[in-house]
């Protein structure tokens, strides 16, 4: 069995042009795996704590390393439970999260080089293991970002919702992406490209922003190969919208699903939103994002209080992939569907596709279907796809 031979993590920029970090895993095989660590612009209270990205280095060479080098690559919960450990808080503000999380995925990229089997099948093996739920590999439904707003955008534009959304087929989203491209052109309006990829444009209002998207999906309909919905994340953390506001939202523009309506402290107005929605008898997906934060007691306390039905699964607000684990496995016991998202500042890794896929997560969310590190995450899971 293959052991670890070294670990170093190294400083890289993201999308954004912003320092994150990149840990490489060579096991004494010769085999080597790397992977590299997102961030958020918009970020919650309760995520775990991202360490500046040179102590996040250091902590990978100098703490981190020397008490993983020597394990077995495939021993993922032993290693990500001695990372808990050594850090020793509770929401990982010693090593930080960006570190233990750059570990912890290299690791699981190893470890399937080592059984030579590919990534989606690894990480299926190791939640079933995990969860003790036989889940398939399953290809996810892409959410992809069309136009922003909030703090996804700058300079800022007007718009207070953060990301209006198209859920359906990849090539159906660029195809209305084009579209969308086209308008925005034909009626003279300006636009400028947000931290995700997508259309930050220069209008008055949300209403404004639907009106279009909704016209670019009509436009586009004799073109599409399948069924495709709207979605909204509407980042209730800076964006205060009304109950009846969303409701009218959602009815007129047959929107399927809403992220984060409200504050990740307004537990309340999450349930009430959700019973008026079960009222309107249609489908919907009510997510928590900054609500969950992907950590396990806030998603327990969720599903007491009935406050959603999905959940946006981010690794680095949890840092580690056998939390995410346990995180999922509450959630498919709750019947919620799982979102794997990136992130605003991503890098050109790829892991949250295989995640996603290896999970049986119901959608993956990466952004606009355009730039490349958001693309390459869509396309890898349409190699995936020609494999199962």
């Amino acid at each position: 069995m293959a052991k670890i031979k070294q670990i170093i993590g190294r400083k890289i920029l993201d999308s954004r042009g912003k320092p994150t970090v990149e840990v490489q895993v060579t096991t004494d095989e010769g085999m080597m795996a790397t992977d590299s660590v997102p961030s958020g612009t918009s970020t919650g209270t309760h995520e775990a704590a991202l360490v500046d990205v040179d102590v996040a280095v250091s902590n990978t060479n100098q703490v981190i390393a020397p008490e993983i080098v020597g394990l077995e690559v495939t021993l993922q919960e032993e290693i990500d439970r001695k990372m808990i450990v050594l850090d020793g808080t509770e929401n990982k503000n010693r090593l930080g999260a960006n570190a233990m999380l750059g570990v912890s995925l290299a690791v699981a990229r190893a470890g399937a080089i080592s059984e030579k089997i590919p990534l989606y099948r690894y990480l299926n093996q190791l939640f079933k293991k995990s969860s003790g739920l036989e889940v398939k590999p399953s290809i996810p439904e892409p959410m992809m970002v069309m136009v922003c707003g909030g703090k996804h955008v700058e300079p800022a534009n007007k718009l207070c919702i953060q990301e209006f959304l198209v859920l359906g087929d990849l090539e159906d989203g660029i195809t209305i992406w084009h579209t969308l491209e086209g308008i925005f052109k034909q009626k003279g309006i300006s636009y400028q490209i947000g931290l995700e990829g997508a259309f930050a444009p220069d209008l008055e209002n949300d209403v404004e922003a639907l009106e279009i998207l909704n016209q670019a999906m009509e436009e586009s309909l004799a073109n599409l190969k399948g069924e495709v919905k709207l979605g909204l994340d509407i980042a209730g953390n800076n964006c205060k919208l009304s109950n009846r506001q969303i409701l009218e939202m959602f009815k007129q523009y047959h929107l399927f699903s809403l992220e984060d309506p409200f504050s990740e402290e307004d537990w309340e107005r999450f349930g009430q939103l959700k019973l008026e929605l079960e009222e309107l008898k249609v489908p919907f997906l009510l997510l928590g994002d900054d609500l969950f934060a992907t950590h396990k007691a806030l998603l327990e306390k969720g599903i007491n209080q009935l406050v959603s039905n999905g959940i946006i699964i981010k690794p680095n607000q949890v840092g580690n992939l056998t939390e995410v684990f346990e995180v999922m496995k509450i959630a498919y016991g709750a019947q919620y569907s799982c979102v794997v998202s990136h992130r605003s500042g991503e890098t050109a890794d790829t892991f949250i596709a295989d995640l996603a896929v290896g999970t049986g997560a119901k959608f993956l969310k990466s952004g606009a279907p355009i730039p490349s590190e958001r693309l390459l995450k869509y396309h890898r899971l349409q190699e995936i796809a020609g494999e199962l």
